[in-house]
């Protein structure tokens, strides 16, 4: 069924638009963007159309000891509408469902869910029971909700049984004594009232559901919505959401973008951005937050993002995994118009680049810092003694042995560093490749003359030369620039004493402390500026 969806305008102005879909509707902004009050506004603008149904995040997840028995009219409009007597409308819904606090009221309806499933077996069971009386004869029985909710739950929660009986929920761990509903897990307590509410309410329904991640392991919240989806073709679920990692598994809902909201019910949104150079997942976490991007290789808790989330506190750091991702994320962000109100910069790790590579990044805000891998900006001069004075040993010794140990490693694997580093400049210069006309001549003459520009010889002997001068001179800076290898900290943990892999870890912990002022001052000068 297509649902026409009545939403607040697009660009903030008085009024409203509608939105054609068949498809359910994720919504998603940063904290203060009031994506519950937009949701709120939504129930506003089509209940009078259509049944809709809104699950405020603020719930109450209480079972009663019994649900009262009621009929299915009485029942429904109670979980409806808060009431079920001649007042039970939409006119007076704010007031007996949301206590006039829509955005804030604590909702706690667990008890008129499960009466609205019992009294949905009970229309079932005498409806049945008339058929057969009138058929004499077997008739297959249909699934009431409550019968469809144990199915889903056993597929979900398979060492968890579940059954309703008497007016009570019992559940039941496999090989152990049964037990009240009112004992399970908030995890399973919010599974049940989510599945219930969503299988409950009539076909054609609006279901609105605020944060419907909250109380959910996370191993369980996709596979959970997955299944409810699949029970409720014939019901539109909008999704209120502030996880990203939801909003991007709802594959074939559509996104909405909630960017500013004005007050008296305006609000500026958008679809999201489709752009075949951000992946979805990427797109949904900038535009979740509000503040400027830096992409950085590495991954989420590890040492690249937990360095820059802590030198750069006012930006958002989002990790990419290897540099190429980095400046292509960069790149593609600073082409997508619809994110012109953020800015974003790229910080990559030297790793073997030359100049003329390093500025022309820098054209696209792609910054790269003045060490080969990010990990030997522990090892710079001010770290170290930073580190012996911490650990009250002689810093001048520290230093010395440090640049001593460096010097040793190096040449130790001396003519691996020099012909990796001539590899990526020769990789940088094959990649100035062009055509010289249109043609395959052209072609071939364009590569012959990128070849051309290619002396081995005499790169091979720079990079030599530049290996062998910071060895000689035991220039601790220029030893960390073209050292490229990850290890160096924990490998200079026994020089101060450390066990394997403890320097880097100490270091963090003081960064996170007491000399976070001295560590900080030391590593920006190794750091690019941003603004």
């Amino acid at each position: 069924m297509a649902y026409n969806i009545v939403l607040p305008k697009k660009d903030g102005t008085p009024g409203q638009e509608t939105l054609h879909t068949e498809n359910n509707i994720v919504i998603v902004g940063a904290n203060g963007a009031g994506k519950t009050r937009f949701s709120i506004r939504l129930e506003e603008l089509i209940q009078s159309q259509i049944t809709v149904h809104r699950l405020s995040a603020q719930r109450v997840l209480s079972i009663p000891d019994f649900a009262q028995i009621k009929n299915l009219e009485q029942a429904e409009k109670e979980l409806i509408f808060g009431r079920s007597d001649q007042h039970a409308n939409i006119t007076q819904k704010a007031n007996s469902r949301w206590g006039q606090k829509p955005a804030t009221f604590l909702l706690n309806d667990y008890d008129k869910l499960l009466s609205l499933l019992f009294a949905k077996s009970a229309e079932r069971d005498r409806n049945y029971t008339a058929q057969a009386r009138e058929s004499q004869e077997y008739v297959d029985v249909p699934k009431a909700p409550i019968d469809e909710i144990i199915e889903l739950w056993n597929s979900i929660m398979p060492h968890r049984e579940l059954s309703f009986l008497d007016g009570k929920v019992i559940a039941k761990k496999v090989g152990q004594s049964e037990y009240h509903g009112q004992e399970m897990s908030d995890g399973e307590r919010v599974v049940l009232y989510l599945i219930g509410q969503c299988l409950s309410l009539p076909d054609n329904s609006v279901i609105i559901i605020d944060e419907p991640e909250i109380h959910l392991h996370k191993s369980l919240v996709d596979k959970l919505w997955n299944q409810i989806e699949s029970k409720t073709q014939n019901k539109l679920l909008i999704y209120i959401t502030h996880d990203l990692e939801f909003a991007s598994s709802r594959t074939d809902a559509n996104k909405i973008w909630i960017k500013e909201y004005h007050g008296n019910n305006q609000w500026i949104w958008e679809d999201i951005p489709v752009d075949e150079n951000l992946p979805e997942s990427l797109m949904l976490e900038i535009i979740g937050n509000r503040k400027n991007i830096v992409f950085c290789e590495g991954e989420n808790g590890k040492l690249d993002s937990t360095i820059y989330q802590l030198m750069y506190p006012d930006f958002h750091i989002i990790p990419r995994g290897g540099c190429d991702k980095v400046i292509e994320a960069t790149k593609a962000f600073r082409g997508n118009v619809s994110l012109h109100h953020l800015s974003a910069y790229g910080i990559i790790d030297s790793d073997y680049k030359e100049q003329p590579e390093i500025t022309a990044l820098e054209t696209q805000n792609i910054y790269t810092i003045s060490v080969a891998e990010i990990e030997n900006l522990f090892c710079i001069e001010p770290i170290l003694r930073i580190i012996s004075l911490h650990l009250e040993l002689d810093a001048n010794a520290k230093v010395d042995e440090v640049i001593t140990f460096l010097v040793n490693a190096l040449t130790s694997e001396f003519d691996n560093q020099v012909s990796s580093k001539a590899e990526k400049i020769i990789e940088y210069k094959l990649g100035a490749f062009s055509k010289e006309a249109n043609t395959e001549q052209g072609l071939a003459d364009g590569l012959t003359t990128t070849l051309g520009r290619i002396n081995i010889h005499n790169i091979y002997e720079q990079s030599r030369i530049l290996y062998q001068t910071a060895i000689d001179e035991r220039n601790l800076e220029q030893l960390l620039l073209i050292y490229n290898r990850k290890s160096l900290p924990d490998r200079i943990s026994q020089i101060f004493g450390l066990a394997t892999g403890e320097y880097s870890k100490l270091l963090v912990r003081l960064l996170k402390g007491s000399k976070q002022t001295e560590i900080t001052t030391a590593l920006q000068s190794y750091l690019p500026t941003l603004t």
